[in-house]
């Protein structure tokens, strides 16, 4: 009988697709430059003093922010930094000023109209909280009726010595109408947040965190005297 041949058998060659191959090479490349990177946040729109912003809730135009000082009781001179603001209530119903939110990342979710004026940069430094008001005639108040344009004054009070920044910067956020949560089905404006409204039972009082609608940067003007 013939015995089988034992010679060396040729192996197939092994054919890698050329696309696992660029992948592979792309992730060694990708790992040598420092791995991926995520690209960097979208920024806000950012408009001029004047500029119109829709604000859902609000149509809004920052005007100017003033160095000013005012006559107190008993002769005392009292010195603000003042964010002048023409508003006009695009809702349905009498909506109130409110007030700023304190500093921090979180708001409340039916703060009013001045609770979508989220940051000022820089920092204004002053011992009491900033006041927000409609200021009509020399006369003030807390309403802003719909359809009407009203200015609203924001005032930092400063100490006498104090000097303002030469200017500033605001971050403004959006109001949109939704539900309260699943439990309250009434609609309410609220302010616009990073991701989602939360909806659940209870969250009714929840403070969120606000997305930034727009930015407006304002010189500040020396009020002559």
């Amino acid at each position: 009988m013939t015995s089988p041949s034992h010679g060396t058998r040729r192996r197939r060659p092994v054919l890698v697709p050329v696309a696992a191959a660029l992948a592979a090479a792309g992730i060694g490349v990708t790992a040598a430059l420092g791995g991926l990177k995520e690209a960097p946040p979208e920024k806000p729109p950012h408009v001029t003093p004047g500029q119109v912003i829709d604000q859902g809730q609000f149509r809004t135009e920052f005007l100017e922010a003033v160095d000013t000082t005012e006559q107190g009781s008993f002769g005392v001179t009292r010195r603000y930094l003042e964010i002048l603001v023409k508003v006009t209530n695009l809702g349905k119903e009498t909506a109130f000023v409110g007030v700023l939110p304190k500093s921090g990342d979180m708001v409340s979710r039916t703060p009013g109209f001045a609770g979508s004026i989220l940051r000022v940069t820089p920092a204004i430094k002053s011992k009491y909280d900033p006041l927000a008001s409609v200021v009509s005639y020399g006369i003030k108040s807390q309403l802003l009726h719909p359809g009407i344009t009203t200015t609203v004054v924001v005032k930092y009070e400063l100490e006498p010595a104090q000097q303002p920044p030469s200017s500033i910067t605001v971050d403004v956020g959006k109001f949109v109408y939704e539900r309260i949560s699943d439990r309250h089905q009434t609609y309410y404006w609220q302010i616009v947040p990073k991701g989602e409204l939360p909806t659940d039972a209870a969250s009714e009082g929840e403070f969120i965190i606000p997305a930034i609608a727009a930015q407006v940067s304002l010189p500040v003007r020396q009020e002559q005297t």
